[in-house]
């Protein structure tokens, strides 16, 4: 490892593959249970049972990770948000997942429509976090926004050259 808190090839692969199963799982029978999507394919008891499993292969990826990639995270003080909002949503949706199993039946339809929401959510916010290079989004931005027509093209041009004229010395070796 090359990095602090950076995991090795094969815990990446488990905490991501698991949670992409679990969060594909889930969205997939909440098409076809809640949405009717496919209900007969989506919304059966397989795809839920198969969901289940995945939310434990899940839970121990999330365990891996803890030891040492939260308390590097915190240290480096990036991706702070996405990160701890991963591990306030993962751990409302085991409450949820265990309330589904566990619960009383009254509130089971507002359970059900909880974890869903924050499982949606979840899944947004771990994209982001883990495929996505979130460090290098705001000077993606500002690329996309800089101006391009020909007046900011020259005046850009202008500051370059500037710059250089300001300190020769450092552009041309016969100075040195």
């Amino acid at each position: 490892m090359s990095r602090l808190g950076k995991m090795p090839g094969w815990q990446r692969l488990f905490v991501i593959g698991g949670m992409l199963a679990c969060s594909i799982s889930g969205s997939l029978y909440l098409l076809g249970h809640e949405f009717q999507i496919q209900r007969s394919t989506l919304g059966n008891h397989n795809v839920l049972a198969l969901h289940g499993v995945f939310a434990m292969i899940a839970t121990l990826a999330l365990g891996s990770v803890l030891p040492f990639h939260l308390k590097a995270g915190l240290k480096s003080k990036r991706k702070w948000l996405s990160g701890l909002s991963q591990l306030c949503f993962l751990a409302a949706l085991l409450i949820t997942g265990a309330l589904l199993y566990y619960g009383p039946a009254e509130i089971r339809d507002a359970v059900v429509s909880t974890h869903w929401t924050l499982g949606l959510l979840f899944f947004v916010i771990f994209l982001l976090h883990s495929l996505m290079r979130i460090s290098l989004l705001p000077s993606l931005i500002a690329r996309l926004l800089r101006p391009t027509g020909a007046h900011e093209q020259q005046a850009l041009h202008h500051q370059q050259r500037a710059r250089y004229l300001d300190s020769p010395v450092s552009q041309d070796p016969t100075y040195r």
